[in-house]
């Protein structure tokens, strides 16, 4: 593989950060600090210490809010509110210029108050989703919150390793017809960030 590929220095900054990572900030609606949130890229080491497929997909745990958008399940082994991991993949994603749509919606009084916004980002055969559910104690006021990050894909989802650094996976993934060759996923990444730059 041709060692001169193009690689951005950063993907997003605090006071620069793409559109989908501002997306994703926002939906957090100021209840928690962003201070701690740092880009982590580039990564090394194979996917797998980082990311888990899903075979099967409960929809009470929220996984199943994107599954019309590409075959392949992925997620993350730790999934938080406010993860860096999450921020750099949508990062990433805006490099390979996918798509951003974002809502949102909020439950009124009586009960646990909630707020549910979702982010997705769609490019090549699917994107990467993520949804914040934040919620307030009726007593305390109290917000806690929980996210569910998820890739659709096998395409998206070695392009999006492919950028961000980690090791190639040398097996065909759900979907995948034959497993493609890491220079054309490379050649693919690079043409879609030269794109992004100019």
């Amino acid at each position: 593989m041709n060692s001169t590929i193009y690689r951005p220095t950063t993907l997003w900054l605090h006071e620069a950060p793409t559109i989908s990572v501002d997306r994703y900030i926002d939906a957090h609606r100021g209840e928690f600090s962003t201070n701690r949130m740092v880009s982590r890229y580039p990564y090394h080491g194979p996917p797998s210490a980082l990311f888990r497929r899903l075979t099967r997909i409960p929809a009470h745990e929220a996984y199943d809010r994107f599954e019309a958008h590409g075959m392949g399940c992925w997620t993350l082994k730790r999934d938080g509110i406010l993860n860096d991991l999450t921020a750099d993949l949508l990062a990433a994603a805006d490099f390979l210029r996918g798509k951003v749509q974002a809502d949102g919606s909020c439950s009124g009084p009586g009960g646990i108050g909630l707020d549910s916004s979702k982010v997705w980002v769609a490019f090549l055969d699917g994107g990467i989703g993520v949804e914040v559910q934040l919620y307030e104690h009726q007593s305390t006021n109290r917000v806690s919150g929980t996210q569910r990050t998820t890739i659709r894909g096998a395409k998206a989802y070695r392009a999006l390793l492919e950028l961000l650094g980690f090791d190639w996976i040398n097996r065909k993934l759900e979907g995948e017809v034959k497993k493609p060759d890491r220079a054309e996923i490379a050649q693919l990444v690079e043409d879609a960030i030269m794109l992004e730059i100019d």
